[in-house]
């Protein structure tokens, strides 16, 4: 029926006209509603905003208005108390000028305030992220000033509306207003100022150091809701966010040209600065809390039970992921910033900020060390090595003649950095000791969560009382007092103090080994010897210094092992002589890098702000040379004497006058050059000495093969005069030769070792009145009794010998003249030595016989 009434009326213009106007009014209909519903929406969605607004600003507005109403109410108490002191009440029209003005400089002030801020923002944070604009818009100060300027208008505004319903002017609003415009007058202008360093976003970044602190006081043991898991999800987070932020402040400032200097360094420093005291404050937040970020780490399928294996290949899938705490999640997130900030400022050649902050790296480190985290303290210091290696030691084509002072210094902070680790680490040892752990073990409290956090024990040990802890807690609660005794407690902690020692121990040795070996041949590989000779000296500092605190050290390991109660308790293992062979073994080839620097270095023209890094490496070999004598250590002797040689000649040759004058000052130049000489013949004299009292014929073969090897030349008799020369300069009446009070100390160091040889009593000559008997030193070699017999040091020294047993033996020496001290042979008093020798044998003999 429908469809025959449509199809009739479809025949029909009219209809279709009829249905296009109802269609057209039904969209206009339509329309208009669409129309209501979304203006009324945007009503409402203004409406809601208003009353937000009104919600965020009503505290303001009530205080502000109850204020204003409280003194309207009291002025008429307050106006004969000020009538009767002298005051005048000012005329109506005056107390309205004054409230206009005093509004209409706080409107002023509030208009030019957001200028300034919007004019800063367009032009520094208009390309930014919103955390850090968010940065600007919470700025504390600007806040703050508003907040007063604001209210202090609007207390106005209330004041004049209460003026113009006809109520009494309020006496106290001028004191009031005037100290209040006064204070947003003066405030305005530093303000001003100031709106100058908001075009510096890293001078915003304090609020997020605030955060930080708070965050982490809060989850230490004793904050607010310190062990609840939601508060410590809210403070990990919190703690990333303004990480992120500060993340992507220093990005900001790497990139700004005028940020990426002085700012980005401060803000780097202020994050070593938080760094520093968070270290400390880590052993108060327990170990397992939700403040430390969780990582996943894939087991090893051989290494993992045969039910997780089991059932991973039944259900083909993989072991699950083991959670752990990242407890360096922090550093992790901040030391790459540092690092950023370290390589931009060494390509722009900025030096003063590099090393600014490299003393807080230095700081940093220590701080490391104290809180007994040693291995972490030597990556982070091979860490920053890498950084700045990659920019110091570039590569050259051949060998750098001079290198910057800054470069220099770079290296020498770097390569002193493991010292302070060391000399911080040492300064704790007594925190480690079995009676100290005792102490502290009495004082914890066991039935208090954060008793085992005032400890003061170190992040390791703080995993064992977190287990230990809850045990005692029950053994307290059902027996009453803790069953388990001190002695069990102690060596459960002193166990973790013991692997803490054994770890620290192994990186003072092997990590501080291998960094200085790694950066020394970074340096010599890159051909920069200037650099290498920095990283020598100061690995040579720090095995100085370790090998004076070794005792200590050592002290401290037998102390913990000393008593192990627990049978089958897992103890670490440390093989202290070991150690001790690899140290002797780098020390070794320390010495022969130092000798080939110092040849090096010595052909090279050496500025005087430059350190005499080959002086000091030819003076360490001497003196290792002679200690290796002493102790019969032929290997090294064989190893460094042909360096030391050849190193003392190119140090005389370096020293030497370039222009011969007839002066004074030439000849004392000339003395001071030929002490490196009277050094190398000291020593050799010395060796052949040792090669006797040893019985090491070897050793004088070493010196014998290396002089006729140098000497064995067409410039050898010029060498033997040059010796000659060098020894005659020395014979001057009332002069002491240059360093001849090392020599000197040498000879008694010779001495000294000397005395330990065998001696006797025999008869004395008839010719002594004073003692019937004489020691006779019992050595088969006449030259050790020679040098042995007299108590005091001789007069004779390593020089004599090596005249005698090798100079004047030679065919070209023979006839050479080495100044009137040096005429005496030697020869001739080992052969008179050899006829004493055996006549105190005979009287000996005979004394024995007669007994």
């Amino acid at each position: 029926m429908r469809s025959t009434l449509f199809l009739l009326l479809a025949q029909a213009r009219l209809f279709w006209k009829a249905r296009f106007a109802l269609s057209r009014c039904g969209f206009v209909a339509y329309r208009m509603l669409f129309g209501m519903r979304h203006r009324i929406r945007e009503k409402s969605t203004t409406t809601k905003s208003l009353l937000s607004l009104l919600i965020n600003t009503w505290g303001t507005l009530v205080w502000v208005f109850l204020t204003a109403v409280g003194l309207q109410i009291l002025n008429p108490y307050l106006v004969p108390w000020f009538t009767k002191r002298g005051f005048t009440i000012l005329p109506e029209s005056d107390y309205g000028t004054l409230l206009a003005t005093v509004v209409g400089v706080g409107g002023v002030f509030i208009g030019l305030y957001y200028a300034a801020i919007s004019a800063i923002g367009g032009a520094i944070y208009a390309k930014v992220p919103n955390n850090i604009r968010d940065l600007l818009a919470q700025d504390r100060l600007g806040n703050a000033y508003m907040r007063c300027l604001a209210a202090l208008t609007f207390f106005g505004v209330c004041l004049l509306a209460f003026h113009t319903l006809g109520l009494e002017q309020v006496i106290l609003a001028v004191p009031i207003f005037t100290l209040g415009a006064g204070l947003v007058i003066v405030g305005f202008v530093r303000l001003g100022a100031r709106a100058f360093y908001l075009f510096d976003p890293t001078s915003l970044s304090y609020r997020l150091f605030e955060q930080l602190r708070r965050c982490h006081l809060q989850m230490q043991a004793g904050g607010y809701r310190w062990s609840d898991q939601s508060f410590q999800k809210h403070a990990h987070r919190v703690a990333q966010t303004a990480i992120d932020t500060l993340a992507t402040v220093s990005d900001v400032a790497a990139r700004a040209p005028h940020l990426s200097g002085r700012p980005f360094a401060g803000l780097c420093k202020d994050l070593l600065s938080f760094l520093l005291h968070y270290e400390s404050a880590k052993k108060s937040i327990p170990t397992e809390s939700d403040w430390y970020e969780v990582r996943y780490v894939h087991p090893d399928w051989y290494r993992a039970g045969d039910t997780e294996t089991s059932m991973a290949h039944q259900t083909a899938t993989g072991l699950r992921p083991q959670s752990i705490r990242d407890l360096r999640w922090i550093e992790s997130a901040i030391l790459p910033i540092v690092q950023r900030c370290l390589e931009l400022n060494i390509r722009k050649r900025r030096y003063a900020l590099v090393f600014e902050i490299l003393s807080y790296l230095d700081a940093y480190v220590q701080r490391l060390a104290k809180e007994h985290q040693v291995e972490f303290a030597f990556n982070l210091v091979g860490d920053v090595f890498s950084w700045c290696g990659s920019l110091i030691f570039v590569k050259a084509d051949k060998a750098v003649a001079e290198e910057s002072l800054e470069n220099m210094e770079i290296c020498n902070r770097l390569a002193g950095m493991p010292i302070s680790i060391l000399i911080a680490y040492v300064h704790t040892v007594e925190s480690y000791r079995r009676d100290v752990v005792l102490q502290r073990i009495h004082k914890i409290k066991w039935k208090s969560e954060k008793a085992i956090y005032k400890t003061g024990f170190a992040g390791d040990v703080l995993k064992q009382l977190e287990w230990l802890r809850p045990r005692l807690e029950f053994e307290q609660r059902v027996e009453g007092h803790i069953v388990s005794p001190s002695w069990y407690l102690q060596e459960l902690i002193t166990q973790k103090e013991a692997e803490n020692v054994s770890a620290a121990m192994t990186c003072l040795h092997g990590e501080a080994r291998k960094l200085y070996e790694n950066r020394t041949k970074a340096a010599t590989s890159s051909q920069h010897p200037w650099l290498a000779a920095v990283m020598i000296s100061k690995e040579s500092e720090y095995w100085n210094k370790l090998d004076y605190h070794t005792n200590t050290l050592n002290q401290l390991w037998s102390d913990l092992n000393s008593e192990r109660r627990l049978e089958g308790f897992s103890w670490p293992s440390l093989d202290v002589d070991d150690l001790k062979r690899k140290k002797a073994r780098r020390r070794i080839e320390l010495l022969k890098l130092m000798s080939d620097q110092s040849v090096l270095l010595s052909l090279k023209s050496r500025p005087k702000s430059y350190p005499d890094f080959a002086g000091q490496f030819l003076h360490a070999v001497g003196e290792a040379l002679l200690t290796a004598l002493c102790e019969n250590d032929s290997g090294t002797a064989r190893v460094l004497f042909k360096r030391y040689l050849y190193g003392s000649l190119v140090q005389f040759e370096r020293l030497t006058p370039k222009e011969a004058k007839l002066d004074w000052r030439s000849e004392i130049e000339l003395k001071v050059a030929v002490a490196p000489l009277l050094d190398l013949m000291d020593i050799s004299g010395y060796m052949y000495l040792f090669s006797e009292f040893h019985d090491a014929p070897y050793i004088e073969k070493i010196v014998s093969e290396e002089w006729d090897e140098c000497l064995d030349k067409d410039s050898a008799m010029q060498r033997l005069e040059l010796l000659a020369v060098a020894v005659s300069l020395t014979e001057s009446a009332f002069e002491l030769a240059h360093r001849s009070i090392n020599r000197t100390r040498w000879a008694q160091t010779v001495q000294k070792r000397l005395k330990d040889v065998q001696r006797r009593e025999v008869p004395a000559d008839r010719s002594n009145l004073f003692r019937s008997f004489e020691p006779v030193v019992m050595h088969r070699s006449p030259l050790v009794r020679i040098f042995a017999k007299d108590r005091l040091p001789s007069f004779r020294d390593g020089i004599d010998i090596f005249l005698g047993k090798y100079v004047r033996r030679r065919e070209d020496g023979g006839k050479l003249d080495f100044g009137r001290r040096r005429r005496r042979d030697i020869e001739k008093e080992i052969e008179r030595e050899e006829r004493r020798y055996r006549e105190t044998k005979e009287k000996w003999d005979i004394h024995s016989a007669e007994d």
